[in-house]
Protein backbone atom coordinates (compact mmCIF):
# COMPACT_ATOMS: atom_id res chain seq x y z
CA UNK A 1 0.00 0.00 0.00
CA UNK A 2 1.29 3.17 -1.19
CA UNK A 3 1.13 6.75 0.97
CA UNK A 4 -2.31 8.40 0.99
CA UNK A 5 -4.37 11.17 2.22
CA UNK A 6 -6.99 11.59 4.42
CA UNK A 7 -9.26 14.26 6.89
CA UNK A 8 -9.37 13.03 10.77
CA UNK A 9 -11.24 14.72 13.04
CA UNK A 10 -9.81 16.71 16.52
CA UNK A 11 -12.15 14.47 19.00
CA UNK A 12 -10.45 15.57 22.37
CA UNK A 13 -7.95 18.00 23.80
CA UNK A 14 -6.20 17.86 26.86
CA UNK A 15 -4.02 20.25 28.58
CA UNK A 16 -0.32 18.91 29.46
CA UNK A 17 0.83 20.19 32.38
CA UNK A 18 3.15 23.45 32.70
CA UNK A 19 6.71 22.73 33.56
CA UNK A 20 8.86 24.96 34.70
CA UNK A 21 12.38 25.05 33.19
CA UNK A 22 13.86 28.08 35.00
CA UNK A 23 12.71 31.26 36.91
CA UNK A 24 10.64 33.04 34.53
CA UNK A 25 10.45 30.14 32.24
CA UNK A 26 7.75 27.78 31.36
CA UNK A 27 6.32 25.44 28.60
CA UNK A 28 2.83 23.61 28.26
CA UNK A 29 1.40 22.25 25.61
CA UNK A 30 -1.72 19.84 24.75
CA UNK A 31 -2.18 16.28 23.81
CA UNK A 32 -4.83 15.88 20.75
CA UNK A 33 -7.06 12.75 19.77
CA UNK A 34 -8.39 12.36 16.77
CA UNK A 35 -9.97 9.83 14.65
CA UNK A 36 -10.23 9.25 11.05
CA UNK A 37 -13.13 11.33 9.47
CA UNK A 38 -12.58 10.21 5.60
CA UNK A 39 -12.26 7.56 4.24
CA UNK A 40 -12.83 6.24 8.29
CA UNK A 41 -13.58 2.83 6.66
CA UNK A 42 -10.51 1.76 5.42
CA UNK A 43 -7.89 3.05 7.82
CA UNK A 44 -10.32 0.92 10.74
CA UNK A 45 -8.44 -2.68 10.81
CA UNK A 46 -4.72 -2.12 10.17
CA UNK A 47 -2.16 -0.14 11.80
CA UNK A 48 -0.69 2.91 9.94
CA UNK A 49 1.66 5.98 10.34
CA UNK A 50 -0.24 9.43 10.58
CA UNK A 51 1.64 12.82 9.75
CA UNK A 52 -0.35 15.96 10.32
CA UNK A 53 0.29 18.25 6.92
CA UNK A 54 -2.04 20.91 7.55
CA UNK A 55 -2.41 22.77 10.15
CA UNK A 56 0.87 23.52 9.63
CA UNK A 57 1.05 24.18 13.58
CA UNK A 58 0.97 20.88 14.48
CA UNK A 59 3.09 19.45 11.66
CA UNK A 60 6.01 20.54 13.04
CA UNK A 61 5.81 18.61 16.16
CA UNK A 62 5.79 15.59 14.94
CA UNK A 63 8.33 12.11 15.51
CA UNK A 64 9.71 11.71 11.57
CA UNK A 65 8.05 8.60 10.57
CA UNK A 66 4.71 9.51 12.36
CA UNK A 67 2.25 8.38 14.70
CA UNK A 68 1.09 5.63 15.41
CA UNK A 69 -2.67 5.38 14.16
CA UNK A 70 -4.91 2.25 15.82
CA UNK A 71 -8.23 1.30 15.07
CA UNK A 72 -8.89 4.42 12.93
CA UNK A 73 -7.84 6.83 16.28
CA UNK A 74 -4.85 8.57 16.90
CA UNK A 75 -2.86 11.28 19.40
CA UNK A 76 -0.03 13.89 19.18
CA UNK A 77 1.43 16.34 20.81
CA UNK A 78 0.53 19.90 20.22
CA UNK A 79 1.90 23.27 21.44
CA UNK A 80 -0.99 25.30 20.33
CA UNK A 81 -4.56 24.59 21.24
CA UNK A 82 -6.59 22.86 18.64
CA UNK A 83 -10.41 22.41 18.91
CA UNK A 84 -12.86 19.47 19.30
CA UNK A 85 -14.42 19.47 15.48
CA UNK A 86 -11.26 21.03 13.79
CA UNK A 87 -9.86 18.79 10.56
CA UNK A 88 -6.96 17.81 10.34
CA UNK A 89 -5.58 16.65 6.78
CA UNK A 90 -3.24 13.78 6.98
CA UNK A 91 -0.75 11.68 5.07
CA UNK A 92 -1.34 8.09 5.96
CA UNK A 93 1.16 4.69 5.00
CA UNK A 94 1.39 1.44 6.23
CA UNK A 95 2.84 0.31 9.65
CA UNK A 96 5.11 -2.56 8.95
CA UNK A 97 5.53 -5.20 11.53
CA UNK A 98 9.05 -6.47 12.38
CA UNK A 99 7.34 -9.74 14.20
Amino acid sequence: MKESTGIATVTKVLKQPVIRLAAGLEVSGFTVHAKMYAPAHKYSEDLFYVKVTNPVALASRQPEQGTLMAYGEFELDAAKEVKIGDRLEISISPAISNF
